[in-house]
């Protein structure tokens, strides 16, 4: 009897030990070292196959170095991020965006992104993209989106996924907006632009999305602190004409600040483990678009007229 018993609490002890073995650092996994990420570009520049002229250059990041079966999923993801507003404006338009491809002119677009966080378990890009329906001078608008991905299974994390978007988090997000000052006037601190930002973030204004894509966004930076914002994109029937329009908010913030307001998402295990891997490539031959590309004259004609 004493000998079932000592093999009982030996096998009880020996479950005990294997279960903090597999949880060993929270049971977080060793994740990947050795990658690259490799930022290359997609460009077309009046081509013969549509009716309007087009000038399009897209810098999105390919991924290698993973052995898993999510590396194909997770390149698609990315590609798909960068492409997302010349899909939608060019590339497979819907009947609408069709009819007003009669009147463009020249459609255009510029992304470029940016990888400033890859660890062993995460990857966080930014894209940022001018582009313009119907015309490259008169129709410009800016925007961004982010895609924070796990490594290991493809997973991408939203905004609403990892922090608990309340009146307090808006709260924080309003004062550093309008501490930082690049949005006098428009963002406060205050109740009614907390619940109206609130429920841009949470897709909860069902008026304001017959007119605009609402996509709340975040990224990494390389000390572990965030970038949150948020982009309202024009439907058709909001493009605007005239002058240049940033349709983003965003603001960074601290992540120590941000540390009440974390959900009980997986992302945080990974998160708190991160340490910085992997190499980041820079695209060798980055063509820059002659119609909104950082010396394109149609800035310099807006700055001239403001």
């Amino acid at each position: 009897m004493m000998r079932k018993k000592q093999m009982i609490i030996y096998g009880m002890a020996f479950a005990v030990t294997l279960g903090l073995s597999s949880c060993g650092s929270l049971g977080t996994p060793h994740g990947y070292k050795d990658y690259t990420v490799k930022k290359q570009q997609y460009v077309a520049e009046y081509t013969e196959q549509y009716d309007y002229w087009d000038v399009v250059t897209v810098e999105y990041p390919t991924l290698s170095g993973i052995d898993g079966e999510q590396l194909e999923a997770i390149n698609k993801t990315l590609y798909d991020m960068a492409m997302e507003k010349v899909n939608y404006w060019h590339l497979t338009p819907n009947e609408e965006v069709k009819a007003l491809q009669e009147e463009y002119s020249i459609y255009s677009s510029d992304v470029h992104c940016d990888v400033d966080f890859h660890s062993q378990y995460l990857l966080s890009v930014n894209f940022q993209e001018a582009y313009a329906p119907v015309s490259p001078v008169y129709y410009l608008h800016m925007t961004q989106r982010c895609a924070n991905i796990n490594l290991m299974t493809g997973e991408q994390y939203q905004l609403s996924d990892i922090f608990r978007i309340d009146d307090d988090f808006m709260s924080l997000w309003c004062a550093q907006a309008e501490a930082d000052g690049n949005y006098s006037g428009v963002i406060t601190n205050d109740e009614d632009v907390r619940e109206t930002f609130a429920a841009w973030f949470l897709g909860e204004d069902e008026e304001a999305q017959e007119d605009y894509i609402f996509t709340p966004f975040f990224s990494i930076d390389e000390n572990k602190d965030f970038t949150i914002g948020l982009s309202y994109d024009p439907k058709l029937n909001k493009i605007a004409g005239n002058v240049p329009k940033d349709n983003t908010f965003y603001t960074h913030l601290a992540a120590a600040d941000l540390e009440p307001y974390r959900t009980e998402s997986a992302f945080w295990e990974l998160y708190d483990k991160s340490e910085t891997t992997g190499e980041v490539i820079e695209c060798e031959e980055l063509r820059e678009n002659i119609w909104l590309g950082e010396s394109a004259g149609v800035w310099d004609y807006w700055k001239e007229r403001q």
